[in-house]
């Protein structure tokens, strides 16, 4: 294999041939260390003279005396351990171009049944190279100061890098993990790769196995899609390819929405929150589709109000076009839909009179309140009740429409109308 100390030493940052040096440095000095890789991304990363990410390291041997004293020597807190034999040294405070470095024991992995969580044994460097993803995530540049820079590669990850194609480990690997469907799309727009011949065929017979994912996984590697820069890019080969129909059969991206959403990225008002993504994203799904759709990703109860929003707002969103309609009568239409869903409306919706009265709601009928207060009711006599709480909203809706101008307007008209309320 050949030998990459070069991308360890003149393709680096200082912090990074930092953490490489104090790895060497370490793995010479503990007797329980066998060896010590930097794997996965940044190797590839730093193959193709692309920014690399945080660092991932595998420790052959034991792992968590390495990354105790790795924490230590570059003055970071104690790593964060999990059950799985895995480490995570937060450098946000000890390391300015690292946020963290996470570190792993060498292990193999089998799987009981599809989609399920992996079984771990403790292993080589080789077995823990072929239990990831893609080849081109599947090499490892040694660490230790015996093979200092030594490049493994057991599936010939260095040699897809140059034909520029992400490939698969193995045939069974989508029915092993599913969520490695959302991955391939992931990396091979992000680096500007193809999927390789193969791996295409095997994405395209795995589809139904995303059934067996839970919504969470689901709904996380979706998210993950919508953070990418090439957002854009990923939907439309999601499409192509069938994973957004098989996540749900309701779930499917309009041409108006991507316009809006290439249009807004270009001009830089795009939004990078997810709900406002989501929002955009499923405007035009109808009723059905939208439940479909929130009830498979099972998220927090927030996180579908933009896709229901969309359909109900697409329900009563004509009536904001009669001419005679109120600030008053907008706010009522309005008031339940999500904000997500109207902004979403305003970007993808026709350019009827509805428009500008979205527009109106975001901008100024929304931060309408009254003057007046509960408080101010009680001094003046009304008693708490259910009646106070009415008056205020009428009291509102006058405000909206212009009918009082000021907090004693809006006092006597609640006066005015108190005596309606007492005699029912």
């Amino acid at each position: 294999m050949p030998n990459l100390a070069q991308l360890l030493t003149s393709k680096s940052s200082p912090e990074y041939r930092r953490v490489f040096e104090l790895c060497r440095e370490i793995s010479s000095e503990l007797d329980d260390v066998d060896g010590v890789y930097v794997v996965g991304g940044i190797v590839r990363d730093l193959a193709i003279g692309r920014e690399p990410g945080d660092i991932d390291l595998s420790v052959v041997g034991n792992a968590g005396l390495l990354s105790n004293t790795l924490a230590e020597r570059i003055n970071a807190e104690p790593p964060a351990e999990s059950q799985f034999q895995t480490f995570k040294i937060d450098t946000s405070t000890a390391l300015a171009s690292v946020a963290s470095i996470d570190i792993v024991a060498a292990r193999s992995e089998t799987y009981s049944e599809p989609a399920a969580l992996p079984d771990i044994s403790m292993s080589s460097i080789e077995d823990d190279l072929k239990r990831r993803d893609f080849t081109v995530n599947s090499m490892a540049i040694s660490l230790s100061d015996s093979d200092w820079g030594n490049l493994v590669d057991p599936k010939n990850g260095f040699g897809d890098i140059m034909r520029r194609r992400i490939k698969v480990l193995h045939d069974a690997s989508f029915v092993d993990d599913p969520t490695r469907i959302f991955r391939a799309i992931r990396y091979a727009v992000r680096l500007g790769f193809s999927i390789e011949a193969r791996t295409a065929e095997l994405i395209s017979v795995s589809l139904a196995n995303i059934d067996l994912l839970s919504g969470t996984r689901v709904r996380n590697e979706f998210e993950l899609m919508l953070g990418e820069p090439t957002r854009i890019e990923l939907i439309r080969m999601s499409e192509e390819i069938g994973l957004l129909g098989a996540i749900s059969p309701g779930l499917r991206i309009g041409t108006k929405a991507l316009q809006v959403l290439e249009s807004q990225t270009e001009d830089g008002s795009v939004s990078t929150e997810i709900p406002d993504l989501i929002a955009l994203l499923t405007f035009g799904l109808n009723e059905d589709e939208a439940s479909q759709t929130v009830e498979r990703f099972d998220g927090p109860t927030g996180w579908g109000a933009p896709i229901v929003g969309n359909a109900r707002l697409a329900k009563h969103v004509a009536v904001l076009d009669q001419p005679d309609i109120q600030p008053s009568e907008v706010a009522e239409i309005l008031r339940p839909i999500p904000l997500e869903s109207i902004r979403a409306y305003i970007a993808a919706g026709p350019p009827l009179p509805r428009r500008d009265q979205l527009i109106k709601y975001i901008e100024k009928i929304r931060f309408v309140k009254p003057e007046l207060t509960g408080d101010d009711l009680i001094a003046a006599g009304i008693p708490e009740g259910p009646a106070m709480g009415q008056l205020l909203d009428i009291v509102r809706r006058a405000k909206l429409d212009g009918q009082v101008g000021s907090k004693q307007e809006e006092l006597d008209l609640a006066k005015g109308r108190l005596p309606g309320f007492l005699t029912n």
